[in-house]
């Protein structure tokens, strides 16, 4: 009896160890499906991060050139203001030397005669 039982349990191993190779190699092949996945997903990730980065830098330097462009047009204005505060200023001096025109030629009277 010993003998007949033990090429059934040899038997039996074998199949039960063919069984467990068959349920790695699936793991193994599902691995690797996971794997390949993997690496794509990564490689998509690496180009959105750099698209992400490039698009940081373009708007780094569109913030940079619009502050630039703020503080000119800042200068312009105070430069504005001080020409027409200049000009302002022309004005009521040369109102000032009408009137007193008029005034002295009057004889000295702010109404005319």
């Amino acid at each position: 009896m010993t003998s007949s039982s033990q090429p059934e349990n040899i038997s039996s191993r074998l199949d039960d160890i063919d069984t467990r190779l068959e349920e790695l190699g699936d793991e193994l092949d599902l691995i690797r499906t996971i794997q390949d996945g993997s690496r794509r997903e990564t490689r998509s990730n690496s180009q959105t991060v750099a698209r992400l980065e490039r698009t940081v830098r373009e708007l780094s330097d569109i913030a940079r050139l619009h502050q630039e462009g703020l503080r000119i047009a800042q200068r312009e204005a105070e430069r504005d203001r001080l020409e027409f505060r200049e000009a302002q200023q022309e004005f009521r001096e040369e109102i000032r030397r009408i009137w007193e025109y008029l005034r002295d030629r009057n004889g000295g009277s702010s109404t005319p005669n």
